[in-house]
């Protein structure tokens, strides 16, 4: 189950990468990035350490929002 799970962190991954770069083309607020650094936006290394059970959930808003993108290009 875990390499299940791992092998759908990459593809978040992918998917975060893309909206990343759509960001950096263009969307601002204020004339600045909504997200100065791809870390802030999607943080891989968290969310492996949540898969592998090293870390605590995140909030249930920020999981919602993570299962919406990743259901959005399936």
């Amino acid at each position: 189950m875990k390499a299940y799970q791992l092998k759908q962190l990459d593809r978040q991954y992918e998917i975060h990468m893309q909206a990343w770069a759509t960001v950096m083309a263009g969307q601002t607020r204020k004339g600045k990035p909504v997200f100065r650094t791809f870390d802030k936006f999607f943080d891989y290394r968290k969310a492996e350490e949540k898969i592998l059970g090293r870390q605590k959930s995140t909030s249930p808003d920020k999981e919602k929002l993570q299962n919406w993108i990743a259901n959005f290009n399936s």
